[in-house]
C-alpha cells in the first residue's frame, strides 16, 4: 500500500508539471478520425484504387503532423496576472490577465478560472489579449486563485491541447459592506461631529437617510433618488468606533464597519475601531490591513 501511494503521488507530480509545459487529450472527434481512417483502407484494399491510398496516406500524415503543430501553438502561450481588485462578500469581484506569446502567433485559445471560461480566436507577441474574470464569494475569510487552464483545438478537433498556469494569488474576501451610513451615524453622534454646517452637495441614497436628506429636485426630475450632504461644525480630526456596540451580530458588525472604512477612506477621515482586544487605528495601518482583519475575523 504504501508503495501504491507513493508510486501515485510521483504519477500526479509528473502529470502536473507536464501540464504546466503542455499536455493534451482526445476528444469525440478521435472516434470520426478513426472511422475514417478504417473506411478509407477497406475502400483501398477492396477496391485497390489508388487515389483511395493516397487520400488514407494524406488524412493520416496531416492528422499525425497536426500533432506537433498544435503542441507547438499550446506551449508558445505565457499568462499574467495584472490586476486584481479589492473582493467583498455578495459582490462581483474583477480580475484581469496578460495572455501572450513568447514566439509564434497561436489560435483558438480558451482559457477557464474557477468556473468562468474566456474564448481568444488569436494572440501574438506583438498583439496580446486582455482577459478578464469575474466572480462572487458568498461568504468572507481567505480565498485563491490557484491555476488557469488554457486549451487549444487547434489545427483539428480531434485532440485537445492544454496548459497550466500556477497563479496563487492568494487574497482575503471582506465583509459585505452594508448597515447604517456614516452620514446618519454621524449625524446621530453630534458629540462628536457637532451640528450640521455649510450644504456641500449632493450624493447617492443610502436606506439609512432621514426624510429630510432627501434631495427633492432630483424626485422631481425623476431622476436617481439621491440624498444632501453636509458638512458638521467642530468635527473631529478622528472618528471612533466599537466594534460591540455598532450592530447585533457579528457579521452584522463586520459588515457595519466594513461600510464606515470605505466611507472613512472616500472622506480621508482618520478613525479608531475597539476590536475586542486590540485597537484598529487608520493612522498606523492601511485601509486594506483593516479590511483584512475584518475579513477574517
Amino acid at each position: 500500500m504504501i508503495i501504491l501511494n507513493q508510486l501515485q503521488k510521483r504519477f500526479s507530480h509528473s502529470f502536473a508539471k507536464i501540464a504546466r509545459v503542455g499536455s493534451e487529450r482526445p476528444t469525440k472527434y478521435i472516434y470520426l478520425l478513426i472511422f475514417i481512417f478504417i473506411a478509407l483502407f477497406m475502400q483501398a484494399y477492396i477496391h485497390n484504387y489508388n487515389i483511395v491510398y493516397m487520400a488514407l496516406f494524406f488524412t493520416f500524415a496531416f492528422s499525425i503532423s497536426s500533432y506537433s503543430f498544435g503542441r507547438n501553438n499550446i506551449r508558445a502561450l505565457s499568462l499574467k496576472l495584472l490586476s486584481f481588485e479589492r473582493v467583498f462578500a455578495n459582490k462581483e469581484a474583477s480580475y484581469t490577465f496578460l495572455l501572450s506569446s513568447e514566439k509564434t502567433k497561436v489560435y483558438d485559445i480558451s482559457c477557464q478560472s474557477m468556473d468562468e471560461v474566456v474564448h481568444v480566436k488569436t494572440v501574438s507577441d506583438t498583439q496580446p489579449e486582455m482577459l478578464h474574470f469575474s466572480h462572487r464569494y458568498e461568504k468572507r475569510g481567505k480565498y485563491s486563485i490557484g491555476e488557469v487552464r488554457c486549451e487549444s483545438g487547434f489545427p483539428l478537433p480531434h485532440q485537445i491541447f492544454y496548459k497550466v498556469f500556477d497563479i496563487n494569488k492568494r487574497f482575503v474576501v471582506y465583509p459585505e459592506p452594508k448597515g447604517e451610513s456614516l452620514e446618519h451615524y454621524l449625524a446621530k453622534s453630534r458629540a462628536l461631529t457637532g451640528e450640521q454646517d455649510d450644504f456641500e452637495g449632493i450624493r447617492s441614497h443610502e436606506e439609512s437617510d432621514r426624510l429630510s436628506q432627501l434631495y427633492w429636485p432630483s424626485l422631481a426630475k425623476g431622476d436617481e433618488i439621491m440624498s444632501k450632504h453636509f458638512s458638521h461644525t467642530q468635527e473631529q480630526q478622528i472618528l471612533h468606533f466599537d466594534f460591540k456596540t455598532c450592530a447585533n451580530n457579528d457579521e452584522a458588525r463586520l459588515s457595519q464597519l466594513c461600510l464606515w472604512v470605505l466611507a472613512c477612506e472616500a472622506r480621508q477621515q482618520h478613525y479608531t475601531i475597539a476590536m475586542l482586544q486590540k485597537i484598529l487605528n487608520s493612522k498606523k495601518m492601511g485601509h486594506d490591513e483593516i479590511l483584512e482583519i475584518l475579513g477574517t475575523y
